[in-house]
Order: structure tokens, then sequence, then C-alpha cells
């Protein structure tokens, strides 16, 4: 069974995921999957490390898509984030939204997206290729 809510260092495919919820009123699935990159402007990244206080991100998490789900009018949200060691490359952050039109679930997405990272207690740190790292903001 797949998690609607999930911070932690496993990882479930998109298939997996697409196939957790079904609604036949549903005509628009909005995904977004957030990939740790390495960026001239980010100084050679080697590898992004997550950290997050768990039972509380779940909280705010699952705040965040009920307020989508009354903005938004969308039917259901999952949300998976990464913790642990991501190297560049590699998906760190998904959000998939279903809803009964594409414009519902853009917008319920980016709002969950956007939420998550401005509230979440989710920390990322940088460690670059010099072996150097630094905490930043998500």
């Amino acid at each position: 069974m797949i998690p609607q809510i999930y911070i932690g260092e496993d990882w479930f495919t998109l298939d997996e995921v697409f196939k957790s919820y079904f609604n036949p009123e549903c005509g628009g699935v909005d995904i977004f999957i957030g990939v740790a990159r390495s960026a001239p402007e980010d100084g050679d990244v080697k590898e992004l490390h997550y950290e997050a206080y768990i039972s509380m991100a779940e909280k705010v998490v699952k705040e965040i898509i009920e307020e989508a789900k009354e903005k938004f009018k969308i039917h259901h949200a999952v949300v998976h984030h990464r913790t642990g060691v991501v190297p560049v490359g590699v998906p760190s952050f998904l959000v998939v939204v279903w809803a009964g039109h594409r414009q519902e679930a853009f917008s319920g997405c980016r709002y969950i997206v956007d939420n998550v990272k401005a509230r979440a207690p989710i920390w990322k740190k940088e460690v670059f290729n010099t072996g150097q790292s630094q905490w930043k903001e998500q």
C-alpha cells in the first residue's frame, strides 16, 4: 500500500503512486518530481542531505493537502519527500494531484509544492564536490 504522505528514505515508483488512487471523476492528474541538481549557480553540488522532523512534517503536509482540497477542489493528493543522502540526478520530492480538470490539478499541485517547501520542517544540506557543505533553505 502506498502512503498518501511519506517522509523517509524509501522511494516508491511513479507507477505505484499513480495506481494508488482511482476516481472516474478525475480527468486531470498533475505530477511534480523534484530532482537533486548541480547547477553552476549552486556551486557544483555532489549530493543533498535531507533531515526532517517527520511527525511534524507529516502533520503540516496533511494540513496543506486539506487546504488545497478546499481552495482548488482537488480530489486527492500524494506527497512523498526523501530524507537521507540524495545524489544529483535522483528524485527527492514527489507531489501527485488528482482533480476533475487540469487547471484544478495544476493549481493544487503548485500550491502543495510551494507550501511544503515553505512550511514543512524538512531541511537540506548541499554537499559540494570539494567536500564542503552548507545548509540551504528549501
